[in-house]
């Protein structure tokens, strides 16, 4: 098994550890000195006031220096402990229980050097401090005038309190060991994008497998609108990954325990103990809680279980084999079950978004060519027509007609070439391969439609200067599309185009005298698309540069006027 790289992190950071123990160093020592300061005529209360006209102004400063920027030298943590111990140590000389803060200076150390050096800071710290209220009370009655001093039997009962206490601070501080080490294996779960499916599932098995700490995971799900059922597992360090038909199980789990999380120690057992995670807690029942084939299929004796539960992946994730499962293993497996699901569902959205992206380029070199070749090939088809009909009558004008269409499939041609190099990827600056204006390419546009169908095409072109590339190919097209379709449609004899540049938008107007649509009167965008009749692939143009459309229709002719904003057409 490859074991996941765990980075090392510190948590909490060092500093906030320094600045929690320096603030409850100076409000231990602060409440104390108020506790002894109650009572001014007891001896011991005087000792406790005499510490601690040394330890207070210590703890402020120490929190002064923590507060301030600063790095901690190397040795600092140990040097103030240290010093802590030894106070602990001074507190064991006031032998009067009610004004001896030994048991909270007791905590306060051996909290102090959990948060610091973890179990074995606890091991230490309280087997000094637990060696010295030995030492200090059995050998202090010997050298100072200490009255009332306890016996052996009281420093034994006390010896045994303190250690209770350390065993207690210690578990508490494995405890929030191992959740810092299990957040810190959450955080390390990769989220680099993978395109590769097969690596994919891989590092889901293998992560999971070693997050949770369970020689085999499987993992079952539905393969979105396929039809498939994707079964992924370990086998002797190899991840295996087949795709079986959809009613090769049917419900993975019990029905009624699809969006729970359980554990059995038996899935074999028709009427084995299974322990549900619901969101009231913890519940148990009797059954078998995963579906026989699949059972069967992978041997499943001991199993915890969590479902995949996504927009798109719906399955099932099953960890196997676990020497010893744990309660609190089904939570933590709720949450690498959640990570699983975000990678699949991040991998079918990617996958999703490639299709639509595939999509709508299709859609788009469509309507471009529809616009460009299939437009002028088809101009180009009737001039050879004409030009065949006059070689007979007018040799002169066919051939003109034909020098026309040659130079018409030359432009062609080189449009084509500029087609082709934008389609492909830019290797450094690319320049404009536009070599005219949008209003000179338009008035050669004008002309071409003048020879080829005899009719009068009016220009009125206000300066297009600052537009992008975008939108000067966009708005030629739109232009082109009409005067071709008016031309070619409407049996038009004049076609009035006029282009003006407003404060806010650039407008587009073509109006012809032709026959105009089958329906009449005033449509905008979303009322052709409701009729679902109108210019297609203008109106996707229009749709895809954010403009606005408006055809009116009648005997009389057609107009359209097309409204770009300037927002999105301005460099």
């Amino acid at each position: 098994m490859v074991r996941a790289v765990i980075p090392q992190l510190q948590s909490p950071p060092r500093v906030r550890v320094e600045w929690l123990i320096a603030t409850a160093r100076a409000a231990l020592a602060a409440g104390t000195l108020v506790a002894a300061a109650m009572d001014p005529n007891e001896p011991a209360a005087v000792l406790a006031v005499d510490f601690l006209k040394w330890y207070l102004p210590y703890s402020l400063a120490l929190l002064a220096m923590v507060w301030t920027p600063a790095r901690f030298a190397p040795g600092w943590d140990l040097t103030v402990h240290v010093v802590d111990v030894t106070f602990f140590a001074l507190w064991l000389l006031i032998p009067d229980a009610s004004h001896s803060p030994v048991f909270v200076f007791f905590v306060f150390i051996v909290v102090c050097a959990t948060l610091r050096w973890q179990i074995a800071g606890t091991v230490w710290t309280a087997t000094t401090a637990i060696t010295a209220s030995l030492v200090i009370g059995f050998y202090a009655p010997q050298f100072f005038s200490v009255s009332g001093a306890p016996g052996l039997s009281a420093l034994s009962s006390r010896a045994i309190f303190l250690a209770l206490i350390a065993t207690l601070i210690g578990y508490l501080g494995t405890h929030q060991q191992r959740f810092q080490y299990e957040i810190s294996r959450l955080a390390s779960w990769p989220r680099k994008p993978v395109r590769d499916p097969r690596a994919l599932i891989t590092e889901i098995i293998r992560q999971s497998s070693e997050f949770l700490g369970c020689p085999r995971i499987v993992l079952v799900w539905e393969e979105p609108g396929e039809g498939w059922v994707n079964v992924a597992w370990q086998s002797q360090g190899e991840v295996m990954w087949t795709q079986e038909p959809e009613a090769t199980y049917g419900s993975f789990v019990l029905p009624g325990l699809e969006d729970m999380c359980f554990q059995v120690k038996d899935a074999s057992n028709e009427r084995g103990r299974v322990l549900l995670l619901r969101a009231s807690g913890f519940r148990r029942r009797a059954c078998r809680p995963v579906n026989e084939p699949l059972r069967a299929r992978f041997d499943m004796r001991g199993v915890q279980s969590w479902p995949l539960a996504g927009e798109l992946v719906r399955g099932r994730m099953f960890c196997l084999d676990k020497h010893k499962m744990r309660l609190d293993d089904l939570i933590l497996g709720e949450v690498v079950a959640w990570l699983a699901v975000s990678r699949l569902e991040s991998f079918y959205w990617q996958d999703r978004l490639r299709e639509a992206a595939a999509l709508d380029e299709r859609i788009r070199l469509a309507r471009d060519l529809h616009d460009s070749l299939l437009q002028s090939q088809a101009g180009a088809a009737l001039q050879l027509v004409a030009a065949r009909r006059l070689l007979d009558r007018d040799p002169s004008m066919g051939k003109q007609r034909l020098a026309d269409v040659q130079q018409q499939l030359e432009r062609d041609e080189l449009e084509m070439r500029t087609f082709v190099t934008r389609l492909r990827p830019a290797r450094g600056p690319v320049a404009s391969p536009a070599a005219m204006s949008l209003s000179q390419r338009l008035e050669e546009l004008s002309q071409r439609i003048e020879r080829q169908w005899d009719i009068h095409v009016k220009l009125h072109i206000d300066s297009t200067t600052g537009l992008t590339e975008e939108i000067l190919e966009g708005t030629y097209r739109l232009a082109q599309e009409s005067i071709v379709n008016a031309a070619r449609h409407a049996d038009a004899s004049v076609i009035d185009v006029r282009l003006t540049r407003r404060a806010g938008d650039l407008e587009l107007r073509i109006a012809d005298d032709g026959r105009g649509f089958a329906f009449q009167g005033t449509y905008d965008l979303k009322a052709l698309d409701a009729m679902d009749d109108g210019p297609l692939t203008l109106k996707e143009r229009v749709a895809d540069l954010g403009g606005t459309l408006k055809l009116t229709s009648a005997d009389t002719g057609t107009e359209l006027l097309i409204t770009l904003p300037l927002a999105r057409a301005t460099a």
